[in-house]
Order: structure tokens, then sequence, then C-alpha cells
């Protein structure tokens, strides 16, 4: 009979993530992993088989939280909610533990094996601008938004601002000229600009 885990995967999956996301995959070893998880080997490889399927479980678990979308409240008339859904992807590139940018982003330019992750990414990135796009049209129909822009080129407009603000988080670009750039974007999103 199999014995129980002792240990919270959920927590552990959070350690490792912090670690990859600090790091990279390609930096970090086995031995950083046992040290971060406090699981020994034996049960790092047991629950989670090697570096590279802890990685995936990792990768997977971010991508089924992190929606891009999470944070758009459909309660509120469109400006407001873009505004909000903006501001919470600046503050999550640069959170209390720092410029933290997209981890799937991250992870699709920096490793040496980054296919899948870009595969991820592509779809993840489509997926995005899909419902961002079909939020546009519903909107402006609603009477929210302005006509005269394509939602499609809209959504993508946004996108690459929320990918942008992740890439300049990263590289320790500072929060208020994140927050600048993204509300000028938006502008043009809203009929501002």
């Amino acid at each position: 009979m199999a014995r129980p885990r002792e240990f919270d995967e959920d927590e552990v999956l959070e350690r490792a993530l912090g670690l990859f996301w600090s790091r990279g995959y390609d930096a970090t070893s086995v031995q950083d992993l046992v040290d971060a998880t406090g699981l020994s080997r034996a049960s790092l490889y047991g629950a989670f088989g090697d570096k590279d399927a802890l990685f995936r479980k990792v990768l997977d678990r971010y991508v089924e939280r992190a929606s891009p979308l999470g944070a758009l409240d459909r309660s509120l008339p469109a400006p407001e909610a873009l505004r909000a859904l903006v501001r919470a992807w600046v503050d999550g590139a640069c959170d209390a533990r720092g410029p933290r940018g997209c981890f799937l982003l991250l992870t699709a330019t920096s490793s040496n094996d980054a296919t899948s992750a870009q595969q991820i990414l592509a779809a993840s990135v489509a997926d995005t601008e899909r419902k961002l796009a079909a939020y546009l049209r519903e909107r402006r129909a609603a009477g929210e938004l302005p006509e005269g822009r394509d939602p499609k080129d809209l959504a993508r407009l946004l996108v690459v601002t929320q990918h942008g603000v992740a890439s300049m988080a990263r590289a320790g670009v500072d929060r208020a000229l994140l927050r600048a750039a993204s509300k000028e974007a938006l502008a043009h999103v809203l009929g501002d600009a």
C-alpha cells in the first residue's frame, strides 16, 4: 500500500513556480528545487517526476489561474472595466516581490527548450485577443465604446500592451512609467486619443 503524501502539493508547486520565475528553467537545478520545496529528491521525483515534468505542471497551473482577463469586471461600464484591467496588468507585473513580468512570456523567450511554452503563449494570446474582441464588440453595440475602430485590432493592441508591460516590468522599468504608457494605449481603445 502506498504511503499518503506528507506535503501540501499546492505549496510545493507555488515554491517551484517562484524559483522557476525568478531564475528561469535553465538556471534552476534539481537541488535548487529540493532546497526550495523542502522535499527530498526521492519525494520530488516520486510526486512530480523529473524537473521537466514538474516544470510543465507549474506552467499548466500558472496558465490555468493567470488569465489575462481575470480582472475584467463585466458589471462595470466598459471604460471603467478596461481601466481596472490595465491597472491590474501593471500591478501584477510589478508586484510587491519585485518586477516579475509574465512567467509564461519569460519562459517562452528564455528557455533553451521553449517550444511548448511558445505554443502555450501563442494559444493564450489568441484566446485573449478573441475574448477581448468579443467584449469590445458587445460593449460597442451597447453604446459604451466608440464606433469606427476594429475590435479585433483594439484587442490586439491591448494584448501587445499587456505583454509589453510584462517585459518592461521584468527589465525593471518603473511602475509609473508602465501605467502612463498603458493609459495611452487604453486612450486609443476608448476613443480618447
